[in-house]
């Protein structure tokens, strides 16, 4: 039948004018009505069924419907009316969910999780602690393939056990019939697929440098590296010299900052900030080297991680170890991090691997202890620059204490220090140039190189957190 505008919904859609509850619908009548119109009304069908829903979509025609558009939602199976045994509302949902058999609605469910959820997440976790031993001897009988590493399926079996005792916990505590199988399905999914495919790894390392392993993220050119037994050349130790440079140029330009801040907060007052302040604020630094503006051809491609996984069990550790911070660059080898206020054999290990895999080791090392050297590995030593951040306000100055870090350790030593000078604006095109192209320290070098790192931190950066003595 044509379909007017200037029709009424009894002239264009009889069918569906039949469905009219007139005693719920007042003074509005099918022929008064127009099959476009945006209000809503009742309907009821052959089979005693009674909805509202507005006009529109009643003589609208989904694939439900099978084409006809008088159709009724629970006469074909589309909808079923399920009330809720606690709340008593009644929906209309869809079989599957009428299935779940749920107790409340969804907003009397918000509701009433928001009035119970301390003491549900309380027994929500004693719970999931005494669920460790079921989830056990569950996950015993989930296969794992036999060339899965060893610490590859630690992490699995860790990221499993937790998930299975949660769904345990939520049969018990939230009455989830059925919980601990659907999770048991998802946790033996995923050890059948544990390992990643040399495919998989390459893709990630082109693409962002990140390769996700049961819901963490892992070092892609580290698992490249591991699956392929590829050795590529180590980085050129002028690229490598470089790279440093333009790092201890950022962390000289922190130091003045973060002098400033715990001089201004010391005057409040405020102790010195603890070492783990020192380092989280340092990871902030070295990861603020892509807003320089040597970056700025390749900004828009750069990514920065903190504590990505790499493939590399540290010496007494059971698990694989974590990178402090990478930074990944397209064509350009990754920048691998590791901050340590202490000699640290675990960072050790990790650089090395980074070296072998074909990216620019750096240390930055503070605090106490002595400084090991490593072949392809470059360290920041900035001993002498945190003392001075940590004394700000004493009287000693930090940007002093740099430079004399400078003269001690000589030309390839101290932070921002190397023979020569590097081109800054050509930084980035040294990271990713082509073939042939002279390196940036080859090419003419300014009069002067002023400091590039990021503006200074702000002051007061480290007075809102618990504090001890600096070491």
């Amino acid at each position: 039948m044509a379909r007017s505008l200037g029709m009424s919904l009894a002239e264009a859609y009889p069918q569906v004018a039949e469905m009219w509850l007139q005693e719920r619908n007042g003074g509005l009548t099918p022929q008064r009505a127009t099959p476009k119109m945006q209000v809503a009304v009742w309907w009821r069908c052959a089979a005693g069924h009674e909805w509202e829903e507005s006009i529109s979509n009643r003589t609208a025609l989904p694939k439900w419907k099978n084409g006809d558009c008088a159709a009724c939602r629970e006469c074909v199976g589309y909808r079923v009316s399920y009330t809720y045994p606690e709340c008593g509302h009644t929906a209309m949902i869809t079989p599957e969910a009428a299935a779940k058999k749920r107790a409340r609605c969804w907003k009397c469910q918000q509701t009433w999780w928001q009035a119970n959820e301390k003491r549900l997440k309380a027994e929500l976790s004693a719970a999931a602690k005494a669920a460790a031993g079921r989830a056990a001897a569950l996950l015993d009988a989930v296969p794992v393939p036999e060339d899965v590493p060893v610490p590859l399926a630690t992490e699995w079996r860790w990221w499993a056990a937790k998930h299975v005792q949660g769904a345990i916990a939520a049969e018990e505590v939230m009455d989830k019939d059925g919980e601990r199988y659907r999770v048991l399905e998802q946790v033996a999914r995923a050890a059948s697929t544990l390992l990643p495919t040399k495919e998989a790894a390459g893709r990630a390392a082109a693409a962002e440098g990140v390769l996700r392993l049961v819901d963490q993220a892992h070092w892609a050119e580290g698992w490249l590296h591991q699956l392929t037994g590829r050795r590529p050349q180590p980085v050129p130790t002028d690229d490598l010299e470089d790279i440093a440079f333009l790092l201890g140029e950022v962390l000289a330009d922190w130091s003045q900052g973060a002098a400033q801040a715990v001089a201004e907060n010391r005057a409040h007052s405020h102790p010195a900030p603890t070492t783990a302040e020192i380092t989280r604020s340092l990871t902030q630094a070295v990861l603020s080297m892509t807003d320089d503006e040597v970056f700025v051809p390749i900004v828009r491609y750069v990514r920065t991680y903190r504590e990505l996984r790499l493939p590399v069990v540290p010496e007494g550790k059971g698990r694989y170890g974590r990178l402090d911070a990478v930074i990944w660059m397209p064509g350009g080898p990754d920048i691998v991090v590791e901050i340590d206020s202490a000699p640290n054999a675990a960072s050790a290990q990790k650089l090395v691997f980074a070296r072998d895999v074909g990216a620019c080791p750096l240390w930055v090392r503070f605090g106490s202890g002595g400084i090991e050297k490593i072949d392809g590995v470059r360290v920041l030593d900035i001993r002498d620059a945190v003392r001075g951040v940590c004394e700000a306000g004493t009287g000693t100055s930090a940007r002093a204490a740099l430079r004399r870090e400078h003269r001690r350790a000589g030309p390839m030593g101290a932070v921002g220090s190397r023979v020569g000078a590097v081109k800054s604006a050509d930084l980035a095109s040294l990271v990713i140039r082509a073939p042939g192209r002279p390196r940036a320290r080859d090419r003419p070098t300014p009069a002067s190189n002023a400091a590039l790192g990021p503006p200074t931190e702000p002051a007061g950066e480290f007075g809102d957190l618990p504090r001890a003595g600096c070491r």
